[in-house]
């Protein structure tokens, strides 16, 4: 990738009191919920980067500053930009243009930077200080600068023109952009091209003969001289006018404007037949088309294209191969979106997250995901449709398949959490090997809020393997020496049915739950049992008539519920589910379970009194069932803010129970 915007820093500018993002990626894939200042960032790049925007306009207002600030533009708020470039260390043209922005040489690092700030009114020992007024200050008295490198002194009007920002805006009137001359990108194109003059002559001689043959009709004629006398009478003799009726002029030097873009080989379908989106993609082609050719003709270093929301008007399918094309080829490109099609093309290290937080909005970028190539692309491939919405959640659970994908939102549900509602997504990883997906939602990812629910697996599988899922979780640690350590101790942990067994597992999961990892007993129908039997067994014999696999059924749900689990009516319960398929069963099983008192249920099972809350300690009293609904508790917490279950309650007449301080 050639020259690009490598870090931005963003201080007290509308939605940013304080944003850096830090590995800009050269293809960036912009994403956030509305509001949260995703235009405001590219508006942000446009002050320092964009030829177009006049002196005037880089002037903010009150509006323009961080609503959070103290002082606001009142009260002496200075706003900073600051862009990095890298991508130049093998351009000599561009190490000669960014020489005074040029901050760093291992690799090349230009900065541009945009001030706006109090004018400086006197100087002391200290350095320079605001004068007093002694009233609200105005933006009469700020003062912008634009400056490369370290040095305020060193103008960027230069490099502007060499190193330039284009922004298409959200729901263009490509159009209308196209057949205006002076805005479309067919002119710079059609300008450039090394026609033969004596082409142009022979071809405006042909057209005014084309014309003189059309204007040779009667109707034609007739209409000419009404117009003519009609405008006679409107000017009157001193301005009169000679309307003249044609196709296109007869000067060979405007004969060029005339051109126009057709979409068929007889030229009778011209861009107003197409649809709004096409026009857009058009309109994207032919002014990256015009980029690359000047670019060729060296006329510039390098231009950066940002697009906002380009998914308008563009059926899916086309805006998948659209960008899927356009962000691993040609120049940097920057896309604000909320189409999880196009997020789902994208290459997972070019995401930018932005959110909304109390101290403004916070980004985070995929650019440095710490994965392996074949791990980024099998996440490439994981970020379908289906799951790329984990980009835009505000939090998410990481489970292993379409069971817990079904059973999950149920709880959630039951409990009165609306997980649509705060942005939290179930995800399924389709498989056990959580580490890249954990690796894309960390701190050095999209640093989202995340949990893994995963089930224990804790008995002997046919490799002889057991408590495979404390193993997983081990592995899961971000700590490589307690992972291994954690490794040895799961190794000599005694067998399920020891009399210890419990009290030596349990502080290994609950050192995992610590860190977000939250492992079951054995598999997530089983561990249900103890708290949803009877849902269980109502859904199996909803979907199975037979008697003999019912009756399995309901001895394993009996067999769950002992103090000993024997291992064979375990085996028949999970066998009868399997045949059934867990998709299929799980999916009428979360619709019993998403109708069930759960609160009520939970506080029988766990003996707490309505007027107590249901926090981690009593939630942890659920036996197998616990882990469940300790994870929910943290995405919970970090989603909303509140507890799954939050307050102490008291008890309806019907049980259903209400808030105490309502």
């Amino acid at each position: 990738m050639g020259l690009h915007i490598s870090r931005i820093e963003i201080r007290n500018f509308r939605n940013f009191r304080h944003l850096v993002i830090d590995g800009f990626p050269a293809h960036s894939v912009i994403v956030g919920e509305n509001g949260v200042g995703k235009s405001n960032l590219l508006e942000a790049i446009r002050l320092v980067l964009d030829p177009s925007v006049s002196d005037a306009r880089r002037m903010l207002r009150e509006e323009d500053i961080w609503e959070g600030h103290p002082a606001g533009l009142a009260g002496g708020a200075e706003v900073t930009i600051v862009v990095e470039l890298r991508g130049f260390d093998d351009d000599a043209d561009a190490k000669s243009i960014l020489s005074s922005a040029t901050v760093d040489y291992d690799p090349y690092v230009a900065r541009l930077t945009y001030r706006f700030a109090p004018r400086t009114e006197v100087s002391t020992a200290d350095g320079s200080q605001v004068q007093p007024t002694g009233r609200p200050l105005t933006a009469k008295d700020y003062d912008v600068v634009v400056f490369a490198g370290d040095r305020e002194t060193n103008d960027v009007r230069a490099i502007r023109r060499e190193v330039s920002l284009r922004v298409l805006p959200a729901l263009r009137d490509a159009e209308g952009d196209l057949h205006n001359w002076r805005r479309s990108p067919m002119r710079d194109l059609l300008e450039r091209l090394p026609l033969d003059p004596a082409n142009l002559e022979a071809t405006a001689s042909a057209i005014a003969t084309a014309v003189d043959q059309l204007t040779k009709d009667d109707n034609v004629a007739k209409l000419e001289g009404h117009l003519t006398d009609r405008l006679g009478e409107m000017f009157g003799p001193r301005l009169a006018v000679q309307p003249t009726l044609g196709f296109a002029s007869s000067k060979p030097d405007e004969l060029i404007r005339a051109v126009r873009l057709f979409f068929d080989t007889a030229r009778r379908r011209s861009i107003s037949d197409t649809s709004l989106g096409s026009a857009n993609v058009i309109y994207l082609g032919l002014l990256l088309e015009a980029l690359s050719q000047q670019r060729l003709d060296e006329e510039f270093i390098a231009t950066l294209v940002a697009v906002e929301e380009p998914e308008a008007h563009l059926h899916v399918t086309l805006q998948r191969h659209l960008f899927g094309y356009l962000l691993r080829t040609g120049p940097s490109l920057i896309l604000t979106t909320h189409s999880p099609h196009i997020a789902a093309v994208a290459p997972v290290r070019s995401f930018i997250v932005l959110r909304a937080t109390e101290n403004g909005t916070t980004g985070a970028t995929t650019a440095a995901l710490p994965v392996s190539e074949e791990e980024a692309e099998d996440l490439e491939r994981y970020l379908d449709v289906s799951r790329a919405e984990v980009l835009f959640a505000s939090a998410v659970v990481l489970v292993e398949g379409l069971a817990e994908l079904y059973i999950l939102p149920a709880l959630a549900e039951a409990a009165g959490f609306d997980l649509d509602a705060y942005g939290t997504v179930v995800a399924s990883a389709h498989g056990t090997d959580f580490k890249p997906y954990r690796a894309l939602l960390g701190p050095k990812g999209l640093d989202t809020p995340h949990v893994v629910v995963t089930d224990g697996d804790a008995a002997r599988d046919k490799r002889g393997v057991r408590e495979a899922g404390l193993r997983r979780g081990a592995k899961l640690h971000p700590e490589a020496s307690r992972s291994k350590a954690l490794l040895e101790q799961i190794a000599l942990l005694p067998e399920t049915g020891a009399a210890d067994y419990r009290a030596t597992r349990d502080p290994l999961a609950a050192e995992l739950q610590g860190h977000g990892i939250f492992i079951g007993a054995q598999t997530l129908e089983t561990d249900l049992c103890s708290l949803f039997g009877e849902e269980i067994i109502q859904a199996f014999e909803e979907l199975n008539s037979n008697t003999t696999a019912r009756d399995d059924v309901s001895r394993g749900v009996a067999n769950e519920r002992n103090t000993t689990v024997d291992p064979e009516l375990r085996k028949k319960m999970l066998k009868r589910i399997g045949v059934l398929g867990k998709g299929r069963f799980a999916q009428r099983l979360a619709a019993h379970i998403a109708r069930v008192d759960l609160q009520g249920r939970i506080r029988a099972a766990t003996q707490t009194p309505w007027n107590v809350a249901l926090d981690e300690q009593a939630l942890g009293r659920l036996g197998t069932a616990s882990y469940i609904f300790l994870a929910m508790e943290r995405i919970s917490l970090a989603a909303r803010g509140t507890s799954l279950f939050p307050g102490p309650m008291t008890p309806h007449v019907n049980g259903q129970g209400s808030d105490a301080g309502q």
